[in-house]
């Protein structure tokens, strides 16, 4: 018997039932194609409903970091799955997207640090609104590769999840192993062939949530700069991999390459 008093169950067993009811929901009632498509929405509802019933109902005006984060994730899911359902809407832009990446790491910031900005914190806010665009055209233009993009959040989740054990920060643990036990559940889903594609819907919000929490670590014990930054090569681990020769590109080394940034960034952290 399932008892979600456990801080285990409640994080990776949860998540990981309501992603696969979720699924199967969607695909009942939209049908096989669009069921399909808006189904990855269903990893970011497990992450919010898990969030919600964990930390409790968000307060307005935000008090915390998982209160900012539930708002986040609900106003990212909301415009994923219009994009998701409809995909030529003029308003969802690329431009828009960039936009609103910015205006989301000012957020973030606005949580925990003050206005004005001091110069020493206007430069490094500045590194991480460049990053995370660079990053999430990254994920974009990955989005339809071969679930590139949600091993890629997947492997990221890991490695935050690592340095935040290191480093003793247990709210980011704890986030962590939500949105591991999510992806983690939608990769199974789409194993051995992708089914279910990764819509706007679990890369908007899955992206936000990895950054949310690089920032809150950073916030919390800035000497993580070098560990966040190693961990920044997950998301290039297929150009990596190209470099390599071509004995080296077995299913095995993709699978295993993440696994060394997160290895040095935990070494770090």
């Amino acid at each position: 018997m399932l008892n979600f008093d456990e801080p285990i169950i409640m994080l990776m067993v949860l998540p990981f039932l309501i992603t696969i009811i979720g699924h199967a929901l969607f695909r009942f009632f939209a049908g096989e194609g669009l069921g399909h498509s808006l189904a990855n929405s269903s990893l970011t509802i497990a992450f919010l409903i898990t969030l919600l019933l964990f930390y409790g109902i968000p307060s307005i005006p935000i008090r915390t970091n998982t209160d900012q984060l539930f708002l986040i994730c609900m106003i990212s899911l909301c415009f994923g799955f219009l994009q998701d359902r409809y995909p030529k809407i003029n308003f969802l832009s690329p431009h828009v997207h960039i936009a609103l990446m910015i205006l989301v790491v000012f957020w973030i910031y606005a949580n925990n640090g003050t206005f004005p900005v001091p110069r020493g914190n206007l430069f490094a806010l500045a590194y991480i609104t460049i990053i995370s665009i660079i990053l999430f055209l990254k994920l974009e233009d990955i989005q339809y590769n071969d679930l590139q993009a949600p091993v890629s959040l997947f492997w990221a989740a890991v490695g935050l999840f690592v340095v935040s054990k290191g480093s003793d920060i247990p709210l980011s643990e704890n986030l962590m192993m939500i949105l591991i036990s999510a992806l983690g559940t939608y990769l199974i889903l789409n194993f051995p062939k992708p089914k279910f594609p990764f819509g706007a819907s679990a890369l908007y919000p899955g992206y936000l949530i990895v950054l949310s929490v690089a920032m809150q670590m950073f916030n919390v014990d800035p000497s993580l700069w070098l560990s966040l930054l190693l961990l920044i090569t997950i998301f290039y681990s297929e150009n990596i991999l190209n470099l390599l020769p071509q004995d080296y590109k077995t299913p095995i080394v993709r699978l295993l390459l993440p696994a060394i940034p997160i290895a040095f960034a935990w070494i770090f952290s």
